[in-house]
C-alpha cells in the first residue's frame, strides 16, 4: 500500500475514469434510454461489484504469476516476464495458462472478448448516434426522417468499426502497448482547452524529466498523471474566464423544453400507459421522481468514493502496514468471495429482474402481436374518463 506508482495509478484512474464516463456519450445513451429508478440502483450496484473484478484478479493473478515464473509449465520458462509483456497485459493469460493449460488460455481469450465487444458496442452506438444525429441532421440534412437517420446511423457503425479496428492494430506495430494506451487516454478526455492543456503539460513533463518525447517516455506514468490532472481541472478556470468575458444568462428550465428528435405518433404510446402519464404527477419523469433519485445517486456516488478511495486504502497506506499471512489469506478469500457476488449479480440478477419481460417477449413470439395469452384490453370513454379493463382475451379471439 505504501507503493508511489500505485498512488500515480490511483489518481491517474480516479481522473480519467470521471473524465470518460462525464464525457462518454453511450453513458448517456443507456442512462436516458431507462427511468431513474432502473439507471440509479443498476449503475450503483453494477460499480460496486464491478471493483472485485480488477481488486481479485489483480492481486490473485499477480502473484500466481511471481510465484510460479520458475515453474517449467510457465509461457516463458526459464526467462522472467519482460516489461513489454507485463505492460501489454499478458500477466492474466500466462498464469492462467500455467495453471489451467488450454482451458485457462481460453478462458482468458472469452473474458477478453467478452470485455472488448461489450466496451466496443456501447462506443459504436454512441459514434454512430453522433453522426447521424449530430452530424447529418444537424449540418447535412435537417429534414430527415427516420429511416434517413437510422441509414446514417448504419454507415457510422461500418465507419467506426472499421477505424477502431485499423487505428487499433496501426498503435500495434508502431510500438504502442497496453500501458502506454492506458495512460494517455485519460489526457484527451476534457473539452477542447482541457485537452489541449493536458497534451502541453503531458508531453512537457516526459520531455522535462526523461529528455525526449517518445513513446518510450510519453508512456511513464508521471507525465500521464500531470497531463491527467492538468486536463481535468484546467477547464475549471478556463470556464469562469470565458463567462467573464463573454456572459449569459441562461435559463436552466431552458433543459425542459427540448423534445425528441421525432415525434412518436399518437398512436404509439399504450393508452393505459399515457393515462397513467397524465394522472399521476409524482410518478417517473416528474420533478419530485427525478430529485429524489438526483439525491440517492448522489449520496451512494460519494459514499462510494469515500469507502473505496478513502477510508480503505489511505489508512493503511499511512500506517505502512505490512500484510502478515493470516491478512493475505483473508484479503485473497474477501476478494474471491466478492468475485462470485459479481459473478452473481451481473450473470444471473438480470435474469432474476428481468424475467418479466422476457415472459412478454416470449409470449409475443409464441401467439403473435395483440394476441398474448390472457391480455387485458382497454378501453376509454368512461363515465369518469378512467381507463377499465374490460375482458380477458385468449389466444386467437378478437
Amino acid at each position: 500500500m505504501t507503493s508511489k506508482g500505485g498512488i500515480y495509478f490511483g489518481i491517474l484512474h480516479i481522473l480519467a475514469n470521471f473524465g470518460l464516463v462525464i464525457m462518454d456519450t453511450s453513458f448517456f445513451v443507456k442512462a436516458f434510454s431507462a427511468s431513474p429508478s432502473a439507471v440509479v440502483p443498476g449503475y450503483v450496484i453494477g460499480g460496486i461489484a464491478y471493483f472485485a473484478v480488477p481488486w481479485c484478479l489483480g492481486t490473485l493473478m499477480s502473484f500466481v504469476a511471481l510465484g510460479l515464473e520458475g515453474n517449467p509449465r510457465f509461457p516463458t520458462y526459464p526467462r522472467r516476464m519482460s516489461s513489454t509483456e507485463i505492460s501489454n497485459g499478458l500477466v492474466l493469460p500466462y498464469a492462467a495458462i500455467t495453471i489451467a493449460g488450454k482451458g485457462g488460455a481460453a478462458a482468458t481469450l472469452l473474458i477478453t472478448f467478452m470485455a472488448v465487444t461489450s466496451t466496443l458496442s456501447a462506443q459504436v452506438i454512441a459514434v454512430s448516434s453522433i453522426i447521424s444525429f449530430d452530424v447529418y441532421r444537424t449540418y447535412i440534412n435537417k429534414r430527415a426522417t427516420d429511416i434517413d437517420v437510422i441509414r446514417w446511423s448504419h454507415y457510422g457503425v461500418v465507419f467506426f468499426g472499421i477505424f477502431s479496428a485499423a487505428f487499433s492494430t496501426l498503435l500495434h506495430y508502431v510500438g504502442v502497448d497496453l500501458g502506454w494506451t492506458l495512460y494517455m487516454l485519460a489526457v484527451i478526455v476534457s473539452p477542447l482547452l482541457g485537452m489541449a492543456t493536458g497534451l502541453a503539460v503531458w508531453l512537457g513533463s516526459a520531455r522535462a524529466l526523461y529528455g525526449g518525447t517518445t513513446v518510450a517516455t510519453t508512456g511513464q506514468i508521471l507525465p500521464c498523471v500531470y497531463g491527467t490532472v492538468a486536463s481535468c481541472f484546467s477547464p475549471l478556470p478556463y470556464t469562469i474566464i470565458l463567462s467573464l468575458f463573454n456572459p449569459q444568462d441562461f435559463d436552466w428550465a431552458d433543459f425542459r423544453k427540448e423534445k425528441l428528435a421525432f415525434e412518436a405518433p399518437d398512436d404509439a404510446i399504450d393508452p393505459v400507459i399515457r393515462h397513467e402519464l397524465d394522472e399521476n404527477p409524482s410518478g417517473p419523469g416528474s420533478q419530485p421522481h427525478l430529485k429524489r433519485w438526483v439525491k440517492i445517486a448522489a449520496y451512494w456516488s460519494i459514499a462510494t468514493f469515500v469507502g473505496h478511495w478513502v477510508l480503505w486504502p489511505l489508512p493503511m497506506y499511512a500506517s505502512k502496514f505490512i500484510f502478515t499471512k493470516t491478512f493475505f489469506q483473508a484479503w485473497l478469500v474477501v476478494a474471491i468471495i466478492w468475485l462470485w457476488g459479481t459473478l452473481l449479480v451481473g450473470g444471473f440478477y438480470p435474469l432474476i429482474d428481468g424475467h418479466r419481460q422476457f415472459t412478454a417477449i416470449y409470449k409475443s413470439l409464441r401467439y403473435g402481436k395483440g394476441q398474448q395469452q390472457n391480455a387485458v384490453v382497454f378501453q376509454e370513454g368512461s363515465s369518469d374518463g378512467e381507463v377499465t379493463p374490460t375482458e380477458k382475451v385468449e389466444p386467437g379471439q378478437k
